[in-house]
């Protein structure tokens, strides 16, 4: 994996002192801190590294500018918001501006390590805590198989006309709303990680978004109400809470 350059952008100085010191110690000690991402300098990487942007911005307003000019300057950077969960308009800015993932302001410190590891390693994550915010009910959901079209237009981009999801990228889907990675949608599903990730693949692509955030957040805006999964192979199974914060 290529070597991580991290970037704390905040106009508050307390903040990027405090959120440097947190993570001075990890491997996500930041290289660069400043008030703006003008602020940041253009050559921060060099070849082979990985840029990791981590934006803590109170208002959405100002969200917008900053996740926008950091887009601008870091077009494959990894950029992870901080910020209060519960202001709806913050998350819900950030992840449809593209920002890799949301964390909570008030999320402890080993579990933003984490957080952090699977941002790197290409399985962003949110949490169930965050997803209850935004819903104002039990993070139990499950994918409506067939879509209308007429009701899937949104700011996430619009799923092919007569979009129909198998069982298994139902039950896929629904891991990535709870928050799973990876590993365990295949350890609740009985099948391989590899396999996961192929039906992920097919996912982002038949609902036409660009990652697995924006994949969770499209299906929660599919949701008629809490359901259970039916598998393919009749059975039935209720979602399972993320192993994540």
């Amino acid at each position: 994996m290529a070597s991580i350059v991290s970037v704390v952008i905040h106009p508050s100085r307390i903040f990027r002192e405090g959120l440097t010191s947190i993570l001075a110690q990890s491997t996500f000690a930041p290289t660069c801190a400043a008030a703006s991402t003008k602020d940041v300098p253009r050559t921060i990487s060099t070849a082979g590294e990985q840029v990791l942007v981590l934006i803590g911005v109170s208002e959405a307003s100002n969200l917008a500018e900053a996740l926008s000019a950091t887009k601008a300057s870091f077009p494959n950077a990894y950029v992870v918001v901080v910020g209060d969960a519960t202001r709806r308009d913050n998350v819900t800015t950030a992840l449809e501006l593209g920002a890799t993932s949301f964390v909570d302001e008030n999320l402890a410190t080993s579990s933003l390590v984490k957080e952090l590891e699977l941002v790197t390693l290409g399985e962003p994550v949110i949490s169930v805590f965050i997803l209850k915010k935004l819903l104002h009910r039990p993070a139990e959901f499950v994918a409506t198989l067939a879509v209308d079209e007429r009701q899937r237009t949104n700011t996430l981009g619009q799923a092919e006309p007569g979009l129909q999801l198998s069982c298994r990228e139902a039950a896929i889907l629904n891991g990535l709303v709870q928050g799973a990675p990876n590993k365990v949608i295949a350890y609740q599903l009985q099948i391989t990680e590899a396999t996961v990730k192929v039906h992920v693949k097919a996912i982002l692509r038949k609902i036409r978004v660009k990652n697995r955030t924006q994949a969770a957040i499209w299906a929660l805006n599919c949701q008629a109400g809490p359901k259970r999964l039916e598998l393919e192979n009749g059975d039935r199974a209720s979602a399972k809470p993320a192993l994540v914060t």
